[in-house]
């Protein structure tokens, strides 16, 4: 067998034995690589951002149809599983990839309704009636044409060619009022990239921050999304994507300075009666005292009045760490702002589910 490639599908052919076994084994694939992703942690599997997931399957052979004279039809002709059958792979959408893993993790959809809806009104001319202004040709057409071959007015055998048309065949184009949401999301990405801050610590973030992408762009669109990233040590700036996760050489790091900045940019850039903000910060949570206060204050009287989400993430940090602590009791039920610890690769969906998953009121 030469190597396949099938696109995913609901559908299932289930037509006989072979069949069943052969979407069984493609469920129990799917499934174990969700389970790698949830127990693991290994986001990494994603692939490219908003593309379909390519998976590759060892020992199967896809059933096929055998068509001939002999009357036994079409039937299962391949191996089911074990079979020998060589590799095949098949693609699994981006969308339902995401879908999978949120309704393990219990994500819920993201609020699109109130703050940051626009609502787009159009007239379009899906519905057809009897009565109206505009007509519609082509359907009168049709209908008079089946009339006139019901009455005989139309009868090429009799080399009759009329075609009778008549009121009740008259249909004429209706608008109908659609109204499009349109919703629009920015992303602010905030990370440390102080001397304190590299190697696994950045892998870690590289991780969860691809998630954060994804889970946002399924939720909204990928054209409806505009992510923008910020890094800082003693001073903060904003970089293209590629250079979120470079180091600096810099000894000292304040964090409330890149917060500050974001909460200016949003209000200062956007419309925020129009847009959905969030906001995800990453670092070691080591910060001077006036700082992470500082911060407690940006976020209440800045940012979460205005942001759908405000995410802080700690990434390894140390036993002097001690900014979420900070948050935390200022902000401890908050629904906007959200807390985690990101120590190891198992943790991340963990962290993920803290990020977006409901809180209880």
């Amino acid at each position: 067998m030469t190597n396949g490639h099938i696109p995913f599908n609901q559908d299932r052919i289930n037509s006989d034995e072979s069949e069943g076994a052969f979407n069984e084994y493609i469920d129990n694939q799917l499934n174990d690589l969700i389970e790698g992703i949830l127990t693991d942690g290994n986001i990494e599997e994603f692939g490219e951002r908003g593309s379909d997931l390519i998976i590759e399957m060892d020992d199967i052979q896809p059933p096929t149809f055998v068509y001939g004279d002999d009357g036994r039809g079409g039937g299962g002709g391949g191996a089911g599983p074990g079979g020998g059958g060589g590799k095949m792979s098949f693609s699994l959408p981006f969308e339902k990839l995401m879908e999978l893993i949120a309704e393990r993790l219990e994500l819920p959809d993201l609020k699109k309704e109130g703050r940051g809806k626009i609502k787009q009104v159009s007239y379009t001319f899906k519905t057809f009636g009897p009565m109206g202004v505009i007509l519609d040709k082509k359907r009168t057409f049709k209908r008079a044409l089946k009339t006139s071959v019901a009455t005989g007015v139309y009868n090429p055998d009799q080399n009759r060619y009329d075609v009778s048309f008549r009121r009740r065949d008259r249909r004429f184009k209706l608008p109908q009022r659609v109204e499009k949401p349109k919703f629009k999301a920015v992303v602010f990405y905030m990370g440390d990239i102080s001397y304190s801050t590299y190697g696994e610590r950045l892998e870690l973030e590289k991780r969860l921050v691809k998630f954060i992408h994804s889970w946002l762009d399924y939720n909204y669109g990928p054209n409806s999304v505009e992510h923008r990233f910020f890094v800082h040590d003693a001073e903060a700036y904003e970089v293209m994507p590629e250079d979120f996760y470079r180091v600096a050489n810099a000894g000292g790091t304040r964090a409330s300075i890149v917060f500050d900045l974001v909460a200016q940019i949003a209000v200062n850039e956007y419309d925020p009666a129009t847009t959905n903000f969030y906001g995800f910060y990453f670092g070691d949570g080591e910060l001077f005292a006036d700082d992470a206060k500082e911060i407690v204050t940006i976020i209440e009287e800045q940012m979460v009045h205005i942001f759908n989400r405000v995410g802080v993430v700690e990434v390894q940090p140390s036993r002097s760490s001690h900014l979420n602590t900070k948050i935390s009791n200022r902000f401890r039920r908050d629904r906007v702002v959200r807390l985690g610890e990101l120590k190891h690769k198992k943790d991340t969906i963990d962290v993920i589910k803290k990020l977006f998953g409901e809180r209880p009121g």
